[in-house]
């Protein structure tokens, strides 16, 4: 096997003179010079960063150098690792063919090259074949920022930036998202709003211009990176063209393979671009109905929602102890009331289990690296401590929640985004004066399909479900309660067939605020069956019911079979609606009035922050539904 690329050998000197100002802690006898820089072709493919305020830039450039000596070392699922040579320059130095670093506007460079020899995973018992790679490293010191050029790892740089943070920083995520101005041609972006069946974790969009395609709906998305055709002020510039910024990384990528004079000119153009954005206000926004990073907690106030994340949704959220999934199998049996400041990211959360308080949570999220957690303390003594430490424990440091603010930010992942507020209303939102009927009931309070069906509507009978049977009565009404059901209830007037799914209030209070986790598990029930409303399927479900005796009604009289339903389905045609209506009465009309007026007085508050999440979310579900069928309404109290 070959030797490693370092060692800690004395240093020597170039017989050149060339290299004497370096610091020889750097340089190693053992490893040949690299030689005709000049003649070198790299990629533009770099990672930016600031110096800290407090480091010295050439301290701070001698250490990251080592860091990359000591990255590029191991072997690791290499067969062998070779360093062919390296070289350290100071800003007094030269490089022959192309001049003095201090003349071309750089402080201090490094640069390695390395050949890596694999096994390529078809070679099986033939051990001597082998894949032989070169990689190339550069490190540019331009004043307070380095530009880096390097296979080491995304993740292996975060981490010595995380460990030494006093040393160099990331660019802040909105200088590298409006510094670089010009028509978007892709973009990758990544949800931060609640998984669903309804709505993508990720996708890519490509197109002429993407600032045009993206819309209300994305406004739950950040953006991971963007594809732009960049178009310089400066008609000289170097840097033009296609131009790939990835924020979260600090990361840009030209698409040309450039010599090392116009890679030094690229990278000095940047650095000086990115530093008159650092030095004013910052850009304008290219993509601004996507969620926005947030770096400032000062920004962020006023928590007034809280959900709890599946464990697949985590990255790299691989479980083999089953602990995430412990942990929020326990969150999700609990409940987490939040109540928020109006001027901090801080809240308490009055927790419970079984229906039962348990105790209070003061949390904060606090800065950690690039990211955020949540600090998680007791508000007081728990009048069951050994419950409230549970929860408390299961929160962590905060992984497994998405938090809402007034604010328009969400915390989730460990980040915490911005999202666009700016969305139109959900227009099918009907309201209706549920009488004597208990909003918080669902069905009758009675245990078993055919007890449940036999009790729907008995005179002592005041469950949303009575109200259902008492509201449609006219045409074919049928209830599918049940496993595996297609709705609660299906009705079919004049050939039109609407689905009905119905959910119980979470209060019954007349002051209750809007909720968004009131209507998720319904609205993905109703997008979910959306497929077995065919016609032809619900013909062949119903020709052989469930149950013994589903409940059916023929304009308001109770039918001891389903066989008329059956007929009056199959003389049904292409030229017939069907529509979906979900009833949850949690949402008051007094309520989502203020609410929205609040939002369109420009004046926010807790409510009109849920009623947009809301929006959203059904928005988001008539969309689906209207691909498959004809309409989608949802029923609210007055």
């Amino acid at each position: 096997m070959a030797s490693p690329c370092f060692s800690k050998a004395p240093a020597r000197r170039w017989k050149d003179g060339n290299a004497m100002n370096i610091d020889k802690s750097l340089m190693d006898s053992e490893v040949p010079r690299l030689d005709g820089l000049a003649e070198l072709t790299p990629t533009f493919s770099v990672c930016v960063l600031h110096c800290h305020p407090d480091a010295d830039p050439k301290a701070a450039f001698h250490s990251l150098v080592k860091f990359l000596r000591t990255a590029l070392e191991p072997r690791g699922r290499a067969q062998a690792v070779r360093c062919l040579g390296e070289v350290v320059l100071a800003e007094t130095d030269q490089i022959e063919g192309i001049g003095a670093l201090v003349e071309l506007g750089v402080d201090g460079l490094y640069a390695s090259a390395r050949e890596r020899r694999t096994m390529p995973s078809w070679s099986g018992e033939v051990q001597q074949i082998f894949d032989v790679g070169n990689q190339l490293t550069v490190a540019m010191r331009c004043g307070a920022f380095v530009v880096i050029h390097s296979p080491v790892s995304d993740e292996a740089l975060r981490k010595w930036l995380q460990r030494f943070n006093k040393l160099y920083r990331y660019l802040p995520s909105a200088i590298l998202r409006g510094t670089f101005q010009g028509d978007g041609k892709t973009v990758w972006l990544r949800g931060v709003h609640r998984r669903r069946a309804t709505k993508a974790d990720s996708k890519t969009l490509g197109g002429l211009r993407i600032q045009e395609v993206l819309d209300d709906e994305d406004s739950s998305f950040a953006l991971s990176a963007a594809a732009i055709d960049y178009v310089p002020l400066d008609e000289s510039a170097v840097v033009r063209g296609r131009l790939t910024v990835s924020p979260a990384k600090s990361r840009l990528y030209w698409k040309f393979r450039v010599d090392l004079p116009t890679f030094i000119v690229a990278a000095t153009e940047t650095v000086a671009l990115i530093e008159k954005s650092l030095a004013v206000e910052p850009p304008d926004e290219q993509f601004w109905q996507l969620a926005v990073p947030e770096t400032e907690l000062a920004n962020v106030y006023g928590a007034y929602d809280i959900t709890i994340a599946e464990p697949d949704e985590l990255p790299d959220a691989s479980d083999p102890d089953g602990e995430l999934t412990e942990r929020a199998e326990l969150l999700r049996d609990s409940f987490l009331e939040v109540r928020g400041h109006p001027e901090s990211p801080a809240f308490i959360a009055v927790v419970g289990y079984e229906g039962a308080e348990v105790g209070s949570l003061s949390i904060k999220p606090v800065a950690r690296g690039d990211g955020f957690e949540l600090d998680v303390r007791f508000a007081g003594k728990p009048s069951n401590e050994v419950m409230a430490r549970r929860i408390r424990d299961a929160i962590g440091n905060g992984e497994l929640l998405r938090i809402y603010y007034e604010s328009g930010h969400t915390f989730d992942e460990l980040q915490i985004n911005l999202q666009n507020q700016t969305a139109p209303p959900f227009a099918n939102l009907e309201f209706t004066d549920f009488g004597p009927y208990r909003v918080n009931q669902e069905k009758p309070s009675v245990r078993g399909d055919q007890a449940i069906h036999d009790a729907i509507g008995l005179v002592n009978d005041y469950s949303l479900f009575a109200w259902v049977k008492a509201t449609y009565a006219t045409g074919w009404l049928v209830c599918d309660d049940g496993a595996g059901e297609v709705a609660d209830f299906l009705h079919l007037a004049d050939g039109t067939l609407t689905a009905i799914h119905v959910k119980g209030a979470l209060s019954t209070s007349s002051a209750r605020n809007v909720a968004v986790t009131a209507y998720q598990e319904v609205v993905a029930q109703a997008v979910k069956n959306l497929r077995l409303l065919d016609n032809g399927a619900l013909v062949e479900r119903f020709t052989t019911p469930r149950i013994a005796r589903p409940a059916a009604w023929l304009d308001g009289n109770r039918q001891t079979g389903l066989s008329g339903f059956v007929t009056a389905l199959r003389v049904r045609t292409t030229l017939n609606k069907t529509k979906v209506v979900i009833v949850q009465p949690h949402l008051l009309r007094p309520v989502h009035d203020a609410a929205r007026k609040a939002a369109e007085g420009g004046k926010p508050t807790r409510d009109s922050r849920s009623l947009a999440l809301l929006d959203g979310l059904l928005r988001s579900a008539r969309r689906t539904v209207i691909s498959y069928w004809d309409d989608l309404t949802v029923i609210g109290s007055e």
